[in-house]
């Protein structure tokens, strides 16, 4: 132990973590616990993606904690973990240390400067019960200027998270329109880009492509979707008067109807089980249309036998199958094959695809 102690007191921010590792090798960590075994704790600056300069610093040390059961005989800058608040005003005073904003009836946190540039934080609690002295719980030592480096860091994340917030709202835009497919449509591809593998031109012009389709390349482009990317484009898909009954159905069924089955109907019950309630308007929207004969193109082959396996097998009761599956729900159609079978029986969706 003693030779880990003379080790650590020498330790200070700025370090990289290959130190701390020769200090504290993996094979032997039942001995430290990298440092814990000693109340020891090392704390490393952000990624690269979490710095406002983008520049890595996860293998630098920044901070160091110390506290029980570091040994109180160790004397860090004139303190000791465990002394009484009263034999460090001393040194509190000439140090300069300032009382913290976030001091507490119990506890109380002060910060300054040390006379070789490190920034240096105690914790001071009461202790209990009686007399209640305060006495220091834990010292930190942190890199010269870490106030103002986390200052910076608080702007930049802050300003992130509104830029993301702008960004979510912005991707949610579309769900708010109501009365204008067309422009649901495109508010969605506009801002639509959750993982930056595409550029937001990439999803406009499949937008614009899909507004041009003919249902039997709209049915191509529902069986090739990449449901991760939202619903948006099925949507637009579903709603045209010309689109084929296979087409409908395989988004009704794509969506996974058997999921809803527990609600039966009630869009409240949904919501309180924080169920995807986009998804299960959606497929209430198709069994509506489906009752009321609105998809009257059906020139698209289907069979709906496996679909309809995949339903028995959550033993729904009549009452779930009527508040879920369409009332007069066909069960095969004739038509040309499209599928992934048969290579789409020849159609292509341009080389612009979003899969």
């Amino acid at each position: 132990m003693d030779d880990y102690i003379s080790k650590i007191v020498q330790l200070r921010p700025l370090m990289a973590r290959a130190r701390v590792d020769e200090i504290f090798p993996r094979e032997k960590w039942s001995e430290h616990s990298r440092g814990g075994k000693f109340g020891v704790e090392f704390g490393y600056g952000p990624s690269a993606q979490n710095d406002p300069d983008g520049i890595a610093n996860d293998h630098i040390v920044e901070r160091i904690d110390f506290k029980s059961p570091f040994p109180p005989s160790i004397v860090l800058y004139g303190f000791a973990v465990g002394m009484a608040r009263s034999d460090a005003e001393g040194e509190i005073a000439r140090l300069g240390l300032a009382t913290m904003e976030i001091t507490g009836p119990d506890v109380r946190y002060l910060i300054g400067k040390t006379a070789d540039g490190f920034e240096i934080m105690l914790m001071f609690r009461k202790e209990r019960p009686e007399p209640r002295r305060e006495l220091l719980e834990q010292l930190t030592i942190f890199q010269p200027g870490h106030s103002e480096i986390m200052d910076a860091r608080q702007v930049f994340w802050k300003e992130r998270e509104e830029k993301q917030r702008q960004r979510r709202e912005l991707a949610n835009a579309w769900k708010q329109i109501t009365d204008d497919d067309d422009a649901m449509l495109l508010a969605w591809a506009k801002h639509c880009q959750p993982w930056d593998d595409y550029a937001p031109s990439e999803f406009v012009r499949y937008a614009e492509w899909l507004r041009r389709a003919d249902p039997d390349h709209r049915h191509l482009a529902a069986l090739s979707w990449n449901w991760d990317y939202g619903l948006a484009p099925l949507l637009w898909i579903i709603r045209r008067e010309d689109c084929d009954m296979a087409t409908a159905l395989h988004v009704f069924f794509g969506a996974g109807p058997e999921s809803y089955f527990q609600f039966e109907g009630d869009r409240s019950a949904a919501a309180e089980k924080r169920s995807d309630l986009m998804t299960y308007d959606m497929i209430m929207e198709i069994k509506g249309r489906i009752e009321r004969g609105f998809y009257q193109r059906s020139a698209i082959q289907f069979d709906l036998s496996r679909n309809l396996e995949i339903i028995s097998r959550y033993k729904p009761t009549p009452g779930q199958l009527v508040a879920v599956l369409p009332a007069n729900l066909p069960t095969s159609g004739v038509g040309r094959r499209i599928a992934h079978e048969n290579r789409f029986g020849g159609l292509d969706i341009p080389a612009f695809r979003i899969n």
